[in-house]
């Protein structure tokens, strides 16, 4: 989708850079901004309204995030998806999760507890077309409980970790979502049925879900 030209009336605040990035990784994690387009960084700043320095600062941020690539005399690149790279961050946001669950797991209350496993399950059963909305909301009711923790290191760690998550699967197959979601079900049901408080059981005992 090429920047729009319309400048977006967005109310001022100190940190334009900060405003500049937080508006262009949306954007390159809604897929608006498609891998391997090219960024006119004029056009940003025009569609911002605000000058190219900002832009630039929300650039450098980008590349070290690994959302964007500058490549000397073509320009600035949205980097393209990658499964392979997919697997080996989600592998690291899940042990992070783990540590979440961890500390806060306890403190659920089962009617959380059922939702986190009802959101997970239905990541893990997503049709094609509902993948990544369903990756979504699992991957943010996870962020909630993150912040729970009380560790700030902790949460930006899995925010990074999670946003790195949803750009690598940009242009994967769906099934690599949905078998991300079927490894974390696994796990929550090794968890057991007093962890899982008011989940329905079938009748070996293991959480129902669906």
């Amino acid at each position: 989708m090429p920047v729009p030209l319309t400048p977006r009336r967005i109310p001022k605040r100190d940190d334009a850079a900060g405003r500049a990035y937080g508006e262009l990784r949306d954007a390159l994690l809604s897929g608006a901004l498609r891998p391997g387009e090219r960024i006119d960084l004029g056009a940003v700043a025009h569609w911002l309204d605000m000058s190219r320095t900002p832009v630039d600062h929300a650039i450098t941020r980008l590349c070290t995030d690994g959302l964007v690539t500058v490549e000397p005399y073509r320009g600035t690149f949205v980097r393209p998806g990658d499964p392979e790279r997919f697997e080996a961050t989600a592998q690291v946001l899940d042990i992070v999760h783990d540590a979440v669950l961890a500390t806060v797991g306890a403190a659920l209350a089962p009617a959380e507890r059922e939702r986190l496993l009802e959101l997970t399950a239905a990541a893990a059963s997503a049709a094609a077309d509902e993948a990544p909305e369903r990756h979504d909301r699992w991957l943010l009711f996870m962020a909630d409980l993150a912040g729970r923790v009380g560790n700030d290191v902790l949460a930006c760690e899995e925010a990074r970790l999670r946003m790195l998550v949803q750009h690598a699967r940009v242009g994967a197959p769906p099934e690599v979502l949905t078998e991300h979601a079927r490894r974390r079900v696994e796990s929550l049901r090794a968890r057991g049925a007093g962890w899982l408080g008011g989940a329905r059981l079938d009748e070996d005992g293991a959480p129902l879900l669906y």
